[in-house]
C-alpha cells in the first residue's frame, strides 16, 4: 500500500491532522504528509525510505522496517525512534531531541548530539565505539576534530 493525498484521511485524524499513523499496515511507500503533523508513527511497515519530513514534526516512529536512510530532520524534533532499521548513517540530529533510539542498524557513525538527551540508545550498530549519555561530549569533540581535519584536506 502507498500513502497519497487520496487516501490519507484513513490514516490522520481529519479535524485536527496533528497525529499520522499508519504502522502495522503495510505501507511501502509514503508519497504525502500534511505539513501540520507532529507526530508520525509508520512503524512495522516495509518502508525502505520516508518522503520530506513536515517542519512541525516532533515525534517520528519509523523502527521495524527497512529504511536504508532518513530525510532531513525537522529542527522541532524530539524524540526520534528509527530502531532496527537498514540506517548507515544519520546526517544531523536536531537540537531539540531528547530521546534518540537508533539500535540495531548498520551505523558506522553519528552525527553531532544533543548533550541533553534524556534517552540514548545506538547499541547493536557498526560505530567504532561506545557512544552512551555520559560520553556525549567527548563524542561530539571527536566528530568536530573529524570535521575540522575533512576541510583542511578538501
Amino acid at each position: 500500500m502507498i500513502i497519497t493525498k487520496d487516501n490519507i484521511n484513513e490514516f490522520v485524524e481529519p479535524n485536527f491532522q496533528l497525529t499520522m499513523d499508519c504502522s502495522k499496515s503495510g505501507i511501502t511507500e509514503i508519497k504525502y504528509i500534511p505539513k501540520s503533523v507532529k507526530i508520525l508513527y509508520c512503524y512495522k511497515n516495509n518502508l525502505t525510505s520516508l518522503p520530506t519530513l513536515p517542519d512541525s514534526l516532533t515525534h517520528l516512529y519509523c523502527y521495524e522496517n527497512q529504511l536504508i536512510e532518513l530525510p532531513d530532520l525537522p529542527n522541532k524534533l524530539e524524540y526520534l525512534y528509527c530502531y532496527k532499521n537498514e540506517l548507515t548513517e544519520i546526517s544531523y540530529i536536531p537540537n531539540n531531541l531528547l530521546n534518540l533510539f537508533c539500535y540495531d542498524n548498520k551505523l558506522t557513525l553519528l552525527p553531532i548530539l544533543p548533550e541533553h538527551l534524556d534517552n540514548l540508545y545506538c547499541h547493536n550498530n557498526n560505530l567504532p565505539y561506545k557512544i552512551t549519555k555520559e560520553n556525549i561530549k567527548k563524542h561530539n569533540t571527536l566528530i568536530k576534530r573529524k570535521q575540522i581535519l575533512n576541510k583542511l584536506n578538501n
